[in-house]
């Protein structure tokens, strides 16, 4: 019990100092002054302490700090020596002393962390490709759809005060790309049928008849407003508008297809995230067309439906530590849409579709407008090494497993149109190709609770394994254990049953999880036709709108390139341009990495890259033109 309470407050800490919005060097010195008196505390009495897990989290801050703390003196002293000699003309002193100061500042500069997060790294070979864990299911088994239109987005978005990002989202394209997305997911050239499939396919596997949706039947939608829990003031915002939620537009688009296309009524849809403010950005943009909709939040005051916990602990975590409750709504709910954001994590690494259900739970004691699991975070893979890395439990897998959470979930959206660094949701653009330095603007979709994780870690992984160490929060050690553990109970935690209801029916295989062959073809075994694990999909505006036949699975919306000597081996790279209706056109050339090492906007015809402008390897070839597109695959020997 005691060592609950120790964990309690660190995780309150923790979230205290990230729900403000406070300088990273204030936090550093806070924190370091409290980690070098816990370690000296503890160790000068017996220096065998030295070796426990809490003293060993606590000493890189500590050193962190001392060093700070010294460099700073340093630089004092330096720069007051400099002036003496400079004043006695003493310059080769003078010179000397000043060389010092600079050095001291620079060391005070770099250990001021703008994260104090310390946490060890996964080497980039750790994941292995194509190599299927589990049992895919859908309507196609195993298929993620990615719509990737960079038109949803502003490219020019500075993301400050008057210009942020929620003001350069595109409503026609957010709607477009929905749209397309669930065509292609379910196979239907009509949208009405597109969402009459996944309905059907839901309550087959569900035990419920080869049926669609039925009227009266309700359907609770999860989105992800994290960063509405801070900085707020009512309903209405005041603070953190720099940081990243659901895309307002996209929660209005997922309105209109329930109510436009699948034929639901405004009132059978609860839509939020239960224990967050529902702020008035999307209130005023959805109320006033759906005036109807449950807006759910924990507050329920301006009009929002105020969430109603269950009287009885229904989520039973799976290691015996605790029984929570969770929205009501969800239990009265048939069907459920989990729409997370696409974002790394500094506890969990990455923040997808399962950790969305982070705010599906209510904790003992918490009020339905408060912070609802804070105590869960000693289960995720920065603290792996509490208790002397014993934990490898992932309360991630009840959430997936849970009949009312991912066991009601018909379809996973992840909310790509802008993506977030850290939990903050600190918006940025992206490097990976096709991206290259501009807005991630994708959408994915999927029926399978894991497939879809697997997709967008694989995009996380690729966007973040050039980063600073202390931004590589997706290559973090154990990120990808929830995922092992979720797709197949022979690897499960050693003395873990997965029950979430505790209702002595162990959880299954929950899907399928992979990685894919690389991040230029981004392919999986089902792509390439050597196992039954994810179908990847890839789609854009220019894709055509009946999926029905189409087998068109690479972002190549026109056959306008043609590529040649492949493999190159000397010589030049030849590319000729067949689209003559565009007069201008764009090259641009990355490797696997996705890193860029050619672009070119000319009006030739045909170009010629001469072969010393690459190094042996795979590369991916793009050229645009107007609203075409080709990409294809380059061998360099």
């Amino acid at each position: 019990m005691e060592k609950d309470k120790f964990h309690n407050w660190i995780e309150r800490m923790k979230a205290s100092f990230g729900r403000k919005k406070l300088p990273a060097k204030l936090v550093f010195i806070v924190l370091g002054v409290l980690s070098t008196i816990w370690f000296l505390v503890r160790v000068i009495p017996k220096p065998s302490r030295a070796t426990y897990p809490c003293v060993k989290a606590a000493a890189p801050i500590m050193a962190s700090f001392v060093i700070y703390l010294l460099s700073i003196t340093g630089s004092v002293v330096a720069f007051r020596k400099f002036k003496t000699s400079l004043l006695r003309a003493k310059y080769l002193i003078a010179f000397v002393f000043l060389t010092a100061g600079i050095l001291a500042v620079t060391v005070s500069i770099v250990t001021t962390p703008g994260s104090t997060k310390a946490f060890d790294l996964v080497p980039s070979d750790y994941y292995e490709a194509t190599q299927p864990i589990g049992e895919a299911y859908g309507i196609s088994p195993g298929r993620v759809v990615w719509m990737w239109d960079p038109n949803a987005t502003d490219e020019t978005c500075e993301n400050v005060p008057d210009d942020y990002w929620f003001d350069n989202t595109d409503q026609a394209v957010v709607d477009n790309m929905l749209e397309k997305a669930i065509k292609y997911l379910a196979v239907q050239d009509s949208i009405a049928d597109a969402w009459d499939a996944l309905f059907r396919y839901f309550n087959k596997t569900h035990g419920n008849g080869d049926k669609g949706y039925t009227a009266g039947e309700k359907i609770y939608v999860k989105i992800n407003l994290t960063n509405s829990s801070n900085g707020m003031s009512g309903t209405q915002r005041v603070d953190n508008f720099e940081r990243m939620d659901a895309t307002p537009e996209l929660v209005l688009s997922i309105l209109m297809q329930l109510i436009e296309n699948a034929g639901v009524a405004q009132s059978d849809i609860y839509i939020g995230d239960p224990f967050r403010t529902f702020r008035d950005s999307y209130w005023d943009m959805c109320h006033t067309v759906y005036p109807d909709v449950n807006y759910c939040d924990g507050d329920g005051l301006n009009g929002r439906h105020k969430i109603q916990a269950t009287t009885e602990d229904l989520m039973k975590f799976s290691d015996g530590r605790y029984d929570w409750r969770i929205p009501q709504e969800y239990v009265n709910a048939t069907y459920f849409i989990n729409m997370p954001c696409l974002k790394t994590h500094d506890s969990g690494g990455i923040t997808l579709a399962a950790k969305n259900h982070q705010g599906s739970v209510l904790q003992d004691g918490a009020q339905t407008s408060g912070q609802s699991a804070w105590n869960m975070h000693y289960s995720l893979p920065d603290h792996d090494d509490t208790d002397g890395g014993n934990h490898r439990y992932r309360h991630l897998v009840d959430y997936i497993g849970h009949e009312h959470l991912g066991g009601k979930t018909m379809l996973n959206i992840v909310d790509g149109i802008w993506a977030g660094k850290s939990w903050q949701g600190w918006v940025e653009k992206w490097q990976m190709a096709p991206f290259n330095d501009d807005y991630p603007s994708s959408l994915f979709l999927s029926q399978d609770n894991l497939a879809i994780e697997s997709v967008c870690f694989d995009f996380l992984l690729t966007e973040y394994e050039n980063r600073s160490a202390g931004e590589k929060y997706s290559w973090m050690a154990g990120t990808s254990d929830y995922l092992v553990q979720a797709a197949d109970p022979d690897n499960w935690a050693p003395g873990v049953t997965y029950d979430p209801e505790g209702d002595g029916s162990p959880l299954g295989s929950l899907g399928v999880y992979e990685h894919w062959n690389n991040a230029a073809d981004m392919q999986y075994t089902r792509d390439l036709g050597t196992g039954d694990g994810i179908e990847f999909i890839k789609i854009t505006a220019a894709s055509p709108d009946d999926p029905v036949g189409i087998n068109d699975k690479v972002i190549s919306t026109a056959d306008i390139m043609n590529l040649y000597p492949n493999p190159l081996r000397r010589g030049s790279l030849n590319i000729e341009i067949s689209n003559s209706a565009h007069d201008l056109s764009e090259i641009i050339i990355t490797d696997i990495k996705g890193r860029q090492i050619f672009s070119l906007r000319t009006s030739n015809k045909v170009v010629e890259i001469p072969f010393s402008t690459f190094t042996p390897g795979t590369y991916l070839v793009k050229v645009t033109a107007g609203k075409y597109s080709s990409v294809e695959k380059l061998i360099v020997e």
